[in-house]
């Protein structure tokens, strides 16, 4: 595995130094890889204020990019879109997560008072970008000082796995031309990296103010939250232990777990796992190659009647109409 070590002021600066690193001469700001190492390109852009970074890699080596944290702070904005969601992890601090399958493009944010490391494997294609920026930009340009009480909540939870905004039509167009590899005027990305900020904040301002519990959970409450959801969509063929057990297991009362699960990820634990059942079946039935008895079978569920109700209480369609439309 290629490690490459750094501490971030500017993504142009960046650049320089992992193109050093790696052994090669960039041309405006924009490194392309050579044939031996892998393919793609990755380019820098400063403009208002804003610092950024744009790529489109796949490498021949394991590579990990480890970003140390700063004592002054900033904020990144990331956008992944990794063509397969196990190729890659993402670290904040010491919490590790990966792109879920049915998330594999996605933005969230990352403060400079974390660390925070990328572990790519070989020949796996990562296309994304990183936005530079910091408090008094965003104060400027969002003209809301309210929000900081929002980033500080958001900034506690590491962004790990609970709020990462899955990309819309409007954010998947505007990375889609952010990503492109072709000449742009600098006013071209300077304005649609703008937009794609004021999407998230937008949205993510709107989350915060419709979970006020989690202003109440203890950071060890809601990375206890997180184990459980991974407990529950571990494996979805069988059903997920009791809330007795898990209470047991993650050394919290029944009660407790229910209202810290529920404030964290909305629903109640089985009512998750069962919503997260149903999405697994659906995006099998949409691929045309699974009958609806595989698909019933292979969640779990050992009466096809039962697999029926569940799938179209959850989705309001009958499995047989989503079959068709895969094929």
């Amino acid at each position: 595995m290629t490690i490459f070590t750094y501490k971030l002021t500017s993504y142009n600066a960046f650049l320089d130094e992992f193109t050093r690193f790696l052994g090669i001469t960039p041309t405006n700001q924009v490194m392309r890889l050579p044939e031996e190492m892998g393919s793609g390109f990755m380019k820098a852009f400063s403009f208002e204020g804003i610092d950024a970074l744009v790529y489109d890699m796949t490498f021949h080596q394991e590579m990990l990019l480890k970003r140390e944290k700063e004592n002054t702070e900033f904020f990144t904005l990331n956008y992944d879109e990794v063509a397969d969601p196990t190729g890659m992890q993402v670290t904040i601090e010491n919490d590790s997560f990966e792109a879920p399958d049915q998330r594999n493009a996605y933005l969230y944010l990352t403060s400079s008072l974390l660390d925070w490391d990328l572990a790519l494997q070989q020949n796996v294609n990562l296309k994304g970008l990183r936005v530079y920026l910091t408090p008094d930009w965003l104060r400027k340009y969002l003209r809301a000082p309210e929000k900081d009480d929002m980033l500080e909540q958001y900034i506690k939870l590491k962004a790990g796995g609970i709020w990462q905004k899955t990309i819309d039509v409007e954010s998947k167009g505007l990375t889609s031309e952010l990503l492109a590899d072709q000449e742009q005027p600098l006013l071209y990305y300077q304005n649609k990296m703008f937009r794609l900020v004021e999407v998230f904040f937008d949205w993510l301002y709107n989350e915060m103010q419709q979970h006020p519990a989690l202003k109440l959970l203890s950071r060890s409450d809601i990375m206890a939250a997180r184990r459980i959801e991974t407990l529950l969509t571990k494996d979805v063929t069988v059903l997920p232990p009791t809330i007795r057990e898990m209470s047991r297991q993650f050394a919290m009362s029944e009660s407790k777990l229910k209202k810290v699960f529920k404030a964290v990820f909305g629903l109640p634990p089985y009512e998750y796992f069962q919503k997260y059942r149903m999405q697994k079946a659906r995006q099998l039935l949409l691929t045309g190659n699974h009958s609806i008895k595989d698909v019933g079978y292979t969640l779990g569920y050992s009466n096809l009647s039962n697999f029926t109700l569940a799938f179209k209480k959850e989705f309001g369609r009958l499995p047989s109409e989503v079959l068709r439309e895969g094929k």
